[in-house]
C-alpha cells in the first residue's frame, strides 16, 4: 500500500523528531520524560504543519537551549533556588509546544493558514518567556516584583529585571522573524498580512508580561526553613517547605502553559475574529 503524502509528511515529521529528540538529549536540553514531550510536539508541528511551521518551534528551542549553557555563579544559584535549571520535562515541553501544537491540528483540519499566527504567537511567549529567565538571572542585581514593584529575590516568578526585559522584548520579533524568512523561501509569506505578523510578536510579548504577572500573583511560593530562601516547590533543602502566598495547585508549568495560551487566545482573537 503505498502512502498517501499527508501520512509521509507523518512519517517525516516523526523521523525529524526524533532524530533532534535524541540530539537534544545527547547534549541534556531534555531529560528522558522530555524527550518524549519532544518528540510529540515535534511530529505534529513537523508532520501536519510543515516547515512553515517548524521553524519557529526549532528557533525557540535551540536558541532558548543555547541561552541556557551560559551561566555563572548568580544565575546558578537563582535557577536552582527555584528548582528551574536541569533538562526540560515532559510538562516543561508541553507548557511551552502544548497549545502550538493544537493550533497546528486545527490548522490540519481547516486547511487555513490563518491558525499559524495564533501557533506563531505562542511560541513568541515562550520564546520571550525564557530568554526573558536565562538572560534575566545574568543581571547582578535582584529583580523588581511586576506586582508589588519590590525587590524580591533573583530567579523567583513574577520578577523582572532591565536586561530581563530587553530580552523579552527581543524574544518575540526574532521568532516571528524565523516564521517570516521560512514562509518566503516557501512562497507563502508574501501572501499574508504583514500586520498578523506584528500581532503575533506583540501578542507573545503580551502574554510574557502575562506570566510574569501569573508569576508574581498566583503562582504557589514557598519559604526554605533551612536556607530562608523562597522557592517554588514544597519540599527544598530536603525540608517541608512553608506556603507564603499564591494558590497551592498553580506551579510553574501551569503558569507557563496559561501563559503560551494567552498568547495565542489574544492572536486568534484580533486576527481571526477582528476584535
Amino acid at each position: 500500500m503505498v502512502l498517501g503524502s499527508e501520512a509521509l509528511q507523518l512519517v517525516a515529521g516523526l523521523t525529524i523528531s526524533v532524530a533532534i529528540t535524541l540530539l537534544s538529549y545527547r547534549f541534556k536540553a531534555v531529560n528522558s520524560s522530555g524527550a518524549w514531550g519532544m518528540v510529540i510536539i515535534g511530529t505534529i508541528v513537523f508532520g501536519l504543519g510543515g516547515l512553515l511551521f517548524a521553524a519557529p518551534l526549532l528557533f525557540f528551542f535551540v536558541s532558548s537551549s543555547l541561552f541556557s549553557r551560559i551561566r555563572t555563579a548568580g544565575k546558578d544559584k537563582a535557577l536552582r533556588t527555584v528548582h528551574k535549571s536541569g533538562p526540560r520535562d515532559f510538562w516543561q515541553v508541553m507548557a511551552n509546544g502544548g497549545v502550538g501544537a493544537v493550533a497546528v491540528c486545527v490548522y490540519f483540519a481547516t486547511g487555513n493558514l490563518i491558525w499559524f499566527f495564533p501557533y506563531l504567537g505562542s511560541l513568541c511567549e515562550a520564546t520571550s518567556d525564557t530568554w526573558s529567565t536565562e538572560i534575566g538571572t545574568l543581571h547582578p542585581d535582584s529583580p523588581i516584583s511586576l506586582v508589588t514593584l519590590k525587590r524580591v529575590e533573583p530567579g523567583q516568578s513574577g520578577g523582572i529585571t532591565i536586561i530581563g526585559t530587553l530580552a523579552a522584548v527581543a524574544g518575540s520579533p526574532m521568532t516571528v522573524l524565523a516564521g517570516y524568512t521560512t514562509g518566503i523561501s516557501l512562497g507563502q509569506a508574501a501572501l499574508l498580512d504583514m500586520r498578523y505578523w506584528l500581532v503575533a510578536a506583540n501578542c507573545g510579548l503580551a502574554g510574557s508580561l502575562f506570566d510574569s504577572f501569573l508569576g508574581a500573583s498566583l503562582q504557589a511560593q514557598y519559604q526554605c526553613p533551612v536556607c530562608r530562601r523562597m522557592a517554588e516547590d514544597r519540599i527544598h533543602c530536603g525540608q517541608e517547605a512553608v506556603h507564603i502566598r499564591g494558590w497551592r495547585f498553580v506551579g510553574n508549568d501551569l503558569v507557563n502553559f496559561g501563559s503560551t495560551l494567552f498568547g495565542a487566545l489574544i492572536t486568534a482573537v484580533i486576527i481571526i475574529f477582528g476584535i
